[in-house]
C-alpha cells in the first residue's frame, strides 16, 4: 500500500491557481505579439529613412526574425523538457524585451535586422514553454478551452499592436519629440520604445508569482519520473506515425503563410489601394484582428472539448477543418474587392477561420504526442510555421510585387495569389489526415 501511495502521480493544481498562470502567460503572450507585429504599421518610414525595397522590408517582418525564432526553438525545446519552464520565459522575455528598444534606435538597415534577430530568439522559448506549463496545470478534460484561452493573446496581441501603433503614431507629432538626453526620437521609434517598456515589470511579475508545475502524465512503468526522450526517440516516434505528423504539423504553415502576410502587408495595401492612411486602417484592422482572431479561437476551443468529451473521431483535429472551410473563398478575396468596406468584412471572416483552425494545431499535436515530448514536438511546429509561414508568408507577397509585377500597386495580386494556392492545400492536408489522426490518437 505505502509503495502505491509513493508512486501515486501529483495531481493537477488548483483551477484558480491554472487560470491564474494562464492569465500572466496571457500578458506575455500578447506583449510578444505587439513587439512582433508593430513594423507592419511602419512600412513607409522604414522604407523612407533607410531606402529600402518592400523586399528588404519583408525580410525585417519575416526572416530575419523568423530563422531565428525557429532554430533557437529547436534546442530550447529540449530545455522545455528538462527546466524549469518559467525561468526560460522570464529570460526571453528580458532578451527580446531589449532588441525591440533596440530596434528604436537603430541607425542603418543592418542594425534593423540585428534588432529583429534579437526579438526571434528572445520569443523562441515562449510558446514552447507555456504550452507545457498549461498541459500541467490543466486536467485534459479541459485542456482545449485553457489553450484556446492563452491562444486568444496572439489574436488580441496582434490586434493591439496595430490598435495601440496607430494611436501612438497618430498622437505623436509628425517631426517626433524631444526625449531628455536620448534627443528628437521620431514617431515609429517611439512607439517601438514604449512597446519595449513593459518587459522588466512583466518579467518580474512572472518570476514572483508563477509557480514551475509538476510534470503530469510522465509516469514510468515503475512509477517514477521518465527522462525527456533523446532526440531519436522524439524521431522514431514521429516516423512511426508519419501520416499524422505530415500533416498536423504542417497545414499550420500553411495558414501561417496566409496570415502573417496578410498582417504584414494589409495596412500597407489600404494606404495603396484604397487610400486610406496607416494610421486609420490600423485601427480597424486591430479590432479585426482582435475581435475576429479572439472569436475563432474561443470557438475552436469550446469545439474541441465538446467533440472530445462526445468521442468525435479526431476531435481536435477536425476543429482545423471548419476553420480552413471557413477562409478559404474570403482568404483570397479581400485583397481584390474595390470596396474597402467590403474588404474589410471579407479580412474578418479570414481572420475568424485562421483563429479556428490555428488555435486548434497546439491541442491537436499534444493530443497525439506522450507529454515528455511535448516541448520538441511544439518547437518543430514553430519551425515549420516560422521558417515557412512567418517567414515566406510577408516575403512571398513582397517577391510578387517586386519581381513578378515591378509595381507597387500590385500588392493586392500578389496577397490573393498567396492566399488561394495556400488554403487549398491547406484543406486538403486536414481533410485526408483525420483517419491517420485518429489511429494515432487511439494507440497511445
Amino acid at each position: 500500500m505505502q509503495s502505491d501511495l509513493a508512486t501515486t502521480a501529483p495531481s493537477f493544481p488548483s483551477a484558480r491557481a491554472a487560470w491564474y498562470v494562464i492569465g500572466v502567460l496571457f500578458v506575455v503572450t500578447l506583449l510578444s505579439q505587439l513587439d512582433r507585429q508593430l513594423p507592419a504599421l511602419v512600412v513607409r518610414p522604414l522604407k523612407k529613412e533607410f531606402g529600402i525595397s518592400d523586399t528588404a522590408f519583408s525580410l525585417l517582418q519575416g526572416y530575419a526574425f523568423a530563422v531565428f525564432y525557429t532554430l533557437a526553438g529547436l534546442p530550447l525545446g529540449r530545455l522545455v523538457d528538462r527546466g524549469s519552464r518559467r525561468n526560460l520565459i522570464f529570460v526571453g522575455l528580458l532578451f527580446w524585451s531589449a532588441a525591440t528598444a533596440l530596434f528604436a534606435f537603430a541607425q542603418t538597415y543592418q542594425h534593423l535586422l540585428l534588432a529583429r534577430v534579437g526579438v526571434g530568439i528572445g520569443e523562441a522559448v515562449l510558446a514552447p514553454a507555456a504550452y507545457s506549463m498549461i498541459a500541467d496545470y490543466v486536467a485534459p478534460a479541459r485542456r482545449g478551452r485553457a489553450l484556446a484561452v492563452y491562444y486568444v493573446s496572439i489574436a488580441i496581441g496582434s490586434g493591439a499592436s496595430l490598435l495601440l501603433g496607430s494611436w501612438l503614431l497618430s498622437a505623436i507629432p509628425p517631426q517626433g519629440l524631444e526625449l531628455g538626453s536620448l534627443g528628437l526620437l521620431s514617431p515609429w521609434r517611439i512607439a517601438f520604445l514604449a512597446a519595449a517598456l513593459p518587459g522588466v515589470p512583466l518579467a518580474l511579475l512572472l518570476l514572483w508569482t508563477v509557480r514551475e508545475p509538476a510534470r503530469m502524465e510522465t509516469r514510468s512503468a515503475h512509477g517514477g519520473a521518465e527522462e525527456a526522450p533523446s532526440g531519436r526517440e522524439f524521431v522514431a516516434h514521429l516516423r512511426a506515425h508519419a501520416a499524422t505528423f505530415a500533416r498536423v504539423l504542417t497545414y499550420p504553415t500553411l495558414l501561417s503563410i496566409i496570415g502573417y502576410g496578410a498582417l504584414a502587408w494589409a495596412p500597407a495595401l489600404f494606404d495603396r489601394a484604397h487610400g486610406i492612411p496607416t494610421s486609420r486602417a490600423g485601427v480597424t484592422l486591430g479590432i479585426i484582428v482582435a475581435v475576429a482572431g479572439a472569436c475563432g479561437t474561443l470557438l475552436s476551443g469550446f469545439l474541441s472539448d465538446r467533440w472530445t468529451a462526445s468521442s468525435v473521431p479526431a476531435a481536435r483535429f477536425r476543429v482545423a477543418l471548419v476553420g480552413v472551410v471557413v477562409l478559404i473563398v474570403p482568404a483570397t478575396l479581400w485583397p481584390l474587392v474595390g470596396n474597402p468596406t467590403l474588404a474589410f468584412a471579407l479580412l474578418f471572416l479570414t481572420v475568424f477561420g485562421l483563429g479556428l483552425a490555428q488555435s486548434a494545431a497546439p491541442a491537436s499535436i499534444q493530443a497525439v504526442v506522450p507529454n515528455r515530448m511535448r516541448g520538441q514536438a511544439i518547437a518543430v511546429y514553430l519551425l515549420l510555421a516560422g521558417l515557412l509561414g512567418i517567414g515566406l508568408g510577408p516575403t512571398s507577397v513582397a517577391l510578387i510585387t517586386d519581381y513578378a509585377f515591378h509595381d507597387d500597386k500590385a500588392l493586392p495580386y500578389a496577397i490573393a495569389l498567396m492566399a488561394g494556392p495556400s488554403s487549398l492545400i491547406g484543406l486538403w492536408l486536414i481533410a485526408s489526415g483525420l483517419k491517420p489522426y485518429a489511429k494515432t490518437q487511439a494507440a497511445l
